[in-house]
């Protein structure tokens, strides 16, 4: 199965800043954020097979 590979948020893109540093740390996205990158996927099922 292929993956989708996104984009490091702490990766410094063109301009001076990372995406990370842009966002204020209020905002709603590091709350929805913090909870994704808590779930399990083998949790619900998936399987990852790295050969």
């Amino acid at each position: 199965m292929k993956f989708i590979n996104g984009t490091n948020r702490n990766q410094l893109p063109l301009f001076a800043s990372s995406i990370d540093g842009a966002m204020s740390k209020d905002n709603k996205i590091r709350i929805i954020d913090l909870c994704v990158n808590s779930l399990k996927l083998s949790d619900f099922g998936f399987t990852f097979n790295f050969v």
